[in-house]
């Protein structure tokens, strides 16, 4: 496992072994912070059962596609996932059915999803290196290009498509997988409070008790909102483009860096 260089950010604390406080929701990215290249942990998924059972709600906030969202709420010992960079998110009923609260409407969501498909196919023709992620197929309202899954870019490349989909008047944002990009009022942050909101207590009762954990720039926007906040040890990466950093760092990357917070919240 590679270790930060803690002279890269001073600002960054090593992870303590026990953290003062109390915890009640845990949002957490996905993509190599529950992760790590490419699958799940053993240990990350026991980290996410041992979290259930001691009463603090998980709630992956994630750039993944709704089919992979619904996949995560059914499966994994998880309150509600939080998908698409904020467009929705999915949570079970009382009855153990899967709901979804979309942040826009019908009919703007599908209207604006169709624009962003014809806005990705030109970017597609216009750079030979570009590829569609191979879920778009299961996405509903951003479009996404993969970047470091199953194609890789150079930095430059990135970025030329990056100032492209915020040129066609998107919000686009680099993942340590994807770009993703949308058009809508919204992010990973004020879905998250949304979702806070509609537990039924005053977010401000909860933002005391709510912790966030992530790996990239695509997070920038939770790690201004959240003040107990965790950087897995790969977030290092794009530490220089985040305006608010992580308060801790861990030693281990990925899903072994999300079990590290867990069991110090478990303490």
């Amino acid at each position: 496992m590679t270790h930060l260089n803690l002279a890269e950010s001073l600002s960054i604390l090593p992870l303590p072994d026990t953290l003062q406080h109390e915890v009640r929701y845990l949002f957490t990215d996905v993509d190599d912070t529950l992760t790590w290249q490419g699958k799940l942990p053993s240990q990350t998924l026991l980290a996410l059962e041992q979290l259930a059972a001691a009463g603090i709600q998980v709630v992956p906030v994630t750039g993944a596609c709704a089919g992979w969202c619904d996949c995560m709420v059914r499966t994994w010992p998880v309150t509600a996932v939080i998908g698409e960079n904020g467009a929705f998110w999915m949570q079970k009923n009382a009855q153990g059915q899967i709901e979804t609260h979309y942040r826009l409407a019908e009919p703007q969501r599908t209207r604006q999803y169709q624009q962003l498909r014809e806005i990705q196919q030109q970017l597609l023709q216009r750079f030979p290196f570009a590829r569609a992620t191979a879920d778009q197929a299961y996405r509903e309202t951003d479009i996404a290009l993969d970047i470091r899954q199953q194609h890789h870019n150079t930095p430059d490349e990135v970025e030329q498509l990056r100032q492209a989909l915020e040129a066609a008047g998107l919000h686009a944002r680099i993942s340590s997988i994807h770009i993703n990009a949308w058009r809508g009022d919204y992010d990973k942050a004020s879905t998250a409070l949304a979702w806070l909101e509609a537990q039924g207590e005053p977010t401000e009762h909860w933002l005391s008790k709510t912790a966030f954990i992530g790996d990239s720039a695509n997070d920038a926007a939770m790690f201004d909102q959240f003040t107990l906040t965790f950087g897995v040890a790969n977030i290092r990466h794009c530490l220089a483009t985040l305006a608010t950093q992580p308060k801790y760092i861990t030693q281990q990357e990925g899903g072994f860096g999300f079990n590290e917070v867990a069991q110090r919240l478990l303490k």
